[in-house]
């Protein structure tokens, strides 16, 4: 994404959430928007990185709160995640009870460190009338992705005709997003006044499927000779991920409308491109 490095409404800092100083000195005294996505991303990554992940999410977005707390900011997106709802998490709600496993397992560092960052993004909404909401994305994928996404993952591998590695047994249950309806879920809540303070689900729950069938479905849609072996999970996986998206439906009008055939397909033929 080079080429947008030339456009004239933006500006690059390179810098780090945990410099305050920084920070403070970066952020224009009044903003629109203020659209929070620092983050430690990545599941190998809570366990080999487990102090940092906890401290950019909660230091980290202590530092940005502060520093736009009285900078007349129009909207403060929290970007937070559906790990919050644990390992077996099968048509959440907002609602619903945000459910971390053990103190012993590195992998909830990030679930346990993003619920933080929301509660603490709605204290400043409360306490200093900062207009807050927060997003829980449920697994998007789509072209442009990069890191440990299981899509960009298995159709790299299929289109080199490689090894597609699934863990555990590959039951595993994921409704996946395409990322044009997540980013449209995105532009309602910065449209719809009634978003703020709220906290939503984003994601299409009739895109749900095993992860097993999706390596199949990558395979078949690509054309590919790529055979799929299992093999075990670095950690705690989760079982199940659906989300319910009602009260995204009812107040913002967010329908996404990509399938998970489609979707799949125009992933498959960027990356081919991409080659």
């Amino acid at each position: 994404m080079k080429e947008l490095l030339k456009h004239r409404n933006l500006t690059l800092i390179k810098g780090d959430i945990l410099d305050k100083e920084k920070l403070e000195k970066s952020l224009p005294k009044k903003s629109d928007i203020v659209m929070h996505l620092a983050a430690i991303a990545g599941v190998s990554s809570y366990y080999k990185m487990p102090l940092e992940t906890i401290k950019i999410n909660v230091i980290g977005t202590y530092n940005l709160l502060e520093t736009v707390k009285d900078r007349g900011v129009g909207l403060f997106v929290d970007f937070s995640t559906s790990e919050v709802y644990g390992k077996h998490a099968s048509n959440v709600s907002e609602e619903s009870d945000t459910s971390q496993g053990p103190i012993s397992d590195l992998r909830w560092t990030y679930s346990i460190s993003k619920i933080a960052s929301e509660e603490l993004s709605h204290c400043y909404h409360h306490k200093y009338g900062l207009p807050v909401v927060s997003v829980r994305p449920f697994n998007i994928y789509g072209p442009g992705q990069v890191g440990e996404g299981a899509v960009q993952i298995f159709v790299s591998n299929a289109l080199k005709d490689k090894t597609i590695y699934v863990t555990g047994d590959g039951s595993q249950i994921r409704a996946w997003c395409y990322i044009e309806d997540f980013v449209d879920g995105i532009f309602r809540c910065i449209l719809k006044k009634d978003a703020v303070g709220e906290v939503f689900n984003i994601g299409n729950e009739k895109c749900a499927v095993t992860t097993m069938a999706l390596a199949k479905k990558i395979i078949k849609l690509s054309g590919s000779k790529s055979k799929i072996l299992t093999r075990p999970h670095m950690g705690t996986d989760i079982g199940k991920r659906i989300p319910d998206i009602s009260k995204a439906r009812k107040i913002l009008g967010y329908r996404p409308s990509v399938g998970l055939d489609e979707g799949l397909s125009r992933t498959i033929e960027w990356h081919r491109a991409d080659i």
